[in-house]
């Protein structure tokens, strides 16, 4: 397996949480730094939340994926209690919500060529119609809707990888959720070209009208968590019941780790 690649931060302020560095900027700049960097491949920007963290301590695919990421965000506000726990000041919650609104909010180019990877041909086609509506040339946007497990199929992900270069795709927009969004565009690298792209999950639905958001008081509050649940039980049990009550033991070991460091005499 090749030496993973580690992308250093990008420019602006960031704070370093469970070995990683994440940035307090606003979404739209965080979109321009992320296209600044250099295109040697596509240019993930990950959205993290607690099921992330955990997820990042077991599965060393999605690891290597986030440490070569162009940008990282701290989507879930505890992760923003957390950092504003340490002490550092200017943490910012940037949802995928909020990168994916930024980037269509975007004056249309002529330049651009959008690719949606969406859940359901409805999401995809809703999220078009949008983006037509906003100015953007029906051919300019491309949609596939890949199958269960596509992440696992090598000759599937090469004919996508394929579509997607070959549309000369400047933003791509992963939809179907992680880790399997963001395994499959770090496994795929440079067979992409170099598009932005936004692993952003639900919020394709969301922006395509399928889906309600939480209403802001809740959002603000940290209870978006409790909305997304109630629309979906079955599918969100584990991971907010089960799984993020490991989250504590790493956010504890990070705390530890941390104050560990900064004890340490200094080398003369």
């Amino acid at each position: 397996m090749p030496e993973i690649e580690r992308a250093p931060p990008a420019h602006g302020s960031h704070h370093r949480l469970f070995g990683l560095d994440f940035s307090t900027a606003a979404p739209a700049e965080i979109l321009a730094e992320a296209a600044a960097r250099p295109a040697a491949a596509a240019r993930l920007v990950v959205t993290a939340n607690v099921d992330h963290i955990v997820l990042l301590s077991e599965n060393a695919a999605f690891r290597a994926a986030y440490e070569s990421a162009a940008a990282r965000t701290l989507d879930g506000m505890p992760l923003v209690w957390f950092s504003r726990l340490l002490g550092r000041a200017g943490a910012r919650r940037v949802t995928g919500h909020d990168l994916l609104a930024a980037a269509l909010a975007e004056p249309p180019d002529p330049e651009s060529r959008i690719f949606l990877v969406c859940p359901t041909p409805l999401a995809g086609e809703g999220l078009r119609a949008r983006l037509v509506r906003a100015g953007h040339t029906p051919e300019a946007i491309a949609i596939a809707v890949p199958p269960f497990g596509f992440e696992n199929d090598a000759a599937y992900g090469q004919q996508l990888a394929a579509r997607v270069r070959q549309h000369g795709t400047t933003l791509l927009v992963m939809g179907v959720g992680a880790p399997k969004s963001e395994i499959w565009v770090h496994r795929q690298g440079a067979a992409l070209g170099s598009p932005v792209t936004l692993a952003v999950g639900d919020a394709v639905s969301v922006a395509a009208g399928l889906v309600p958001r939480a209403p802001l008081l809740m959002q603000r509050t940290g209870f978006e968590w409790l909305f997304r649940f109630l629309h979906a039980p079955q599918r969100l049990f584990r991971r907010y019941f089960v799984r993020s009550w490991r989250f504590l033991r790493i956010a504890a070991q990070d705390h530890r780790a941390g104050s560990d460091k900064a004890a340490a005499p200094r080398a003369r």
